[in-house]
């Protein structure tokens, strides 16, 4: 399976311009000081990059869904970390972009972390990835075990709502609680009381994809932050939040 290297920093990309269509694995490494993720979008089919980063600019997460489809991607990284995500890519034009929000609340997209990545050719047939569970998330839950074993895992994850949801991973620091990551973001103020470790980005209705994970012992939390159209409100403060062990 071929493996394409993404780097992310301030606020920047690295990677390939063109891939060849098939299942691949995305692998994010965060060279920067700030947490970015690498959300997969394919444009529909007639819509150029131009005019996608155009509506983008203008109308932030909402002008997606009529121009292109969430197709995942790895969720955000914390400083020096790294996590894969694999996806099964039809040719045609994606796009990469980092939706996460600066301290001056301006996600990093609108400060050029965004770029297209043309996939090509006719895309070879292959076996899923072996996965130890499947996780589903729906509106606005996560369907998923209430603890996971520490160290190299495989996880489906498929979308069974009607709108896109993503699975973020946020490992707790010491002594830190679901309430203290919800002040933090709500007022965000000195260091963080997490750190974020991946996951899958966000997936439209319907799509799934597949996360690889190695995480350390502790406690974490899953969090989709897709804001609801009609509210505007955070899936995750809709009850899409959800704390779990790793052991």
């Amino acid at each position: 399976m071929e493996v394409i290297e993404v780097g992310a920093g301030e606020f920047t990309f690295s990677a390939p311009q063109t891939v060849q269509a098939g299942r691949v694995t995305l692998r994010l490494t965060n060279y920067g000081q700030e947490p970015h993720h690498a959300q997969l979008i394919r444009l529909n089919d007639g819509v150029s990059y131009d005019q996608f980063a155009t509506a983008l600019m203008e109308k932030g997460e909402a002008a997606v869904p009529a121009l292109a489809t969430l197709v995942g991607g790895v969720g955000a990284v914390s400083e020096n970390g790294s996590a894969d995500v694999t996806a099964d890519l039809t040719p045609g034009t994606y796009v990469l972009a980092c939706f996460v929000p600066s301290a001056d609340g301006q996600p990093h997209f609108a400060k050029g972390m965004m770029k297209p990545l043309v996939v090509t050719g006719q895309a070879m047939l292959a076996s899923p990835p072996e996965s130890s569970d499947t996780f589903t998330m729906a509106d606005f839950t996560f369907e998923m075990p209430d603890s996971l074993p520490a160290g190299p895992a495989t996880y489906r994850v498929v979308n069974a709502g009607e709108q896109p949801h993503e699975l973020n991973l946020l490992k707790l620091e010491p002594g830190k609680t679901l309430a203290d990551v919800q002040a933090w973001e709500a007022a965000p103020s000195g260091p963080p009381p997490h750190q974020a470790m991946g996951g899958i980005n966000g997936i439209s209705p319907g799509g799934e994809g597949y996360m690889e994970l190695n995480l350390p012992p502790g406690d974490y939390i899953a969090v989709c932050k897709i804001p609801d159209p009609a509210s505007g409100e955070a899936h995750s403060h809709l009850g899409m939040i959800k704390g779990f062990t790793v052991r």
